[in-house]
């Protein structure tokens, strides 16, 4: 099929014709179980008739309002129920269309908030490897997986690294908090090398994604780099697209919805 879309890719795939919950077909009727939820982002199922009902409602309404100008009782009901679910004090939420830009968006909120308190000085940001943070440059330099950054180095600012706690290929118990800990100094010890008054923020998958195969830290670990971060003043992120969204945790069912 001739096609002027840029798939990165020649190799072929099937021409989607339509998508019901957790299956979709293509055009010769062929069926597919959508087992990694659309590259996880339709952990509801495709087609869910009450999101449908919800979208239509809203464009009869308005397509949209840029939030400098306006606000929009749908954006103010979505941000109380994420405030409403979040942990106390994490009361303020800032929507972004995809997980590049989240992560983009944190980091540049981690660097105005440390200017905000007169710590110039801080910038640095702390990711793991193997991770995966987004695909734009600023994410690319906290994302630990060389296929996906080495073409861009000379156009980064890459960031410092630490070893992800595979604790299965290292032979350790992921079930002894000791286990948490030792992979958890390395934090502490990259944050020294660095220099304290450096190190902007730590950003850290809770659930590991593409690049670790959903990884669970060892026990202790997140934990320990909580009270690390809280000792040196540095701002701790969580990128949550595997652990975020309902996939491992609580969760509302769609017919619930009513926004």
């Amino acid at each position: 099929m001739s096609t002027h879309l840029f798939y990165q890719s020649r190799l072929p795939r099937p021409e989607l014709d339509r998508a019901e919950g957790i299956y979709m077909w293509d055009t010769t009727g062929k069926r597919y179980i959508d087992g990694s939820s659309g590259a996880m982002v339709s952990n509801i199922g495709h087609s869910n008739p009450n999101v449908l009902a919800a979208m239509q409602k809203q464009m009869e309404r308005g397509t949209f309002g840029y939030r400098l100008h306006f606000q929009t009782e749908a954006s103010e009901k979505l941000a109380a129920r994420a405030a409403a679910l979040a942990p106390e004090g994490l009361n303020k939420v800032f929507f972004v269309s995809g997980g590049s830009e989240a992560t983009e968006s944190a980091m540049k909120l981690a660097r105005q908030y440390a200017l905000t308190c007169g710590e110039a000085q801080r910038y640095k940001v702390i990711s793991r490897t193997p991770s995966y943070h987004g695909a734009t440059l600023g994410a690319l330099a906290v994302t630990g997986y060389a296929p996906m950054t080495a073409p861009f180095d000379p156009m980064m600012h890459a960031m410092p690294k630490i070893p992800a706690p595979r604790a299965y290929l290292d032979g350790l118990d992921p079930t002894d908090p000791a286990t948490g800990h030792h992979y958890a100094q390395m934090l502490e010890d990259k944050i020294l090398e660095e220099g304290p008054q450096t190190c902007l923020a730590f950003m850290v998958e809770p659930v590991g994604g593409a690049s670790t195969g959903a990884l669970v830290p060892p026990a202790g670990y997140m934990q320990r780099i909580r009270e690390i971060c809280d000792q040196y003043g540095v701002l701790l992120i969580h990128d949550e697209v595997m652990s975020g969204g309902g996939r491992t945790g609580r969760f509302f069912a769609a017919e619930h919805w009513d926004v």
